[in-house]
């Protein structure tokens, strides 16, 4: 029927179909995103580090903290800890600050029996305080 010559030329193009195929599908595994050392998804990868730097921040007594400029003369900057709804007068501020004042804090701080500065906030001592990469 077909002669052996024919047969040999079809069964080396068979092989070399499936080694094609083979090499195709190989380059296009590694065409797939990579993933972080754990198998994760880069995005995933960087929040979890941020949640243990939370989770330990908050179990040393730190709260975190937002600073901004206030209006009033009397207290120049004021601070908003996420578990407090009131404002607070950070009146040793500038003890804790070489140059600019971070927006995003990690806080201890001490209520104070003095009077207010401002009508906006009430006064408090920074105990320690650390700039927040969040």
């Amino acid at each position: 029927m077909y002669s052996n010559k024919f047969l040999g030329t079809l069964y080396s193009m068979n092989n070399v179909f499936k080694i094609s195929i083979f090499a195709v599908l190989l380059s296009l595994y590694h065409c797939i995103p990579a993933k972080g050392v754990e198998g994760k998804d880069d995005v995933t990868a960087s929040v979890e580090p941020r949640q243990d730097i939370s989770k330990e921040m908050i179990e040393k007594g730190f709260s975190k903290g937002t600073i901004r400029v206030s209006k009033s003369e009397g207290c120049p900057y004021i601070l908003n800890v996420s578990e407090y709804k009131d404002n607070l007068d950070p009146i040793n501020l500038r003890e804790f600050l070489k140059t600019e004042v971070p927006e995003k804090v990690w806080v201890k701080f001490a209520s104070l029996r003095m009077p207010n500065r401002c009508d906006e906030a009430r006064p408090v001592s920074i105990l320690k305080m650390n700039k927040r990469n969040e």
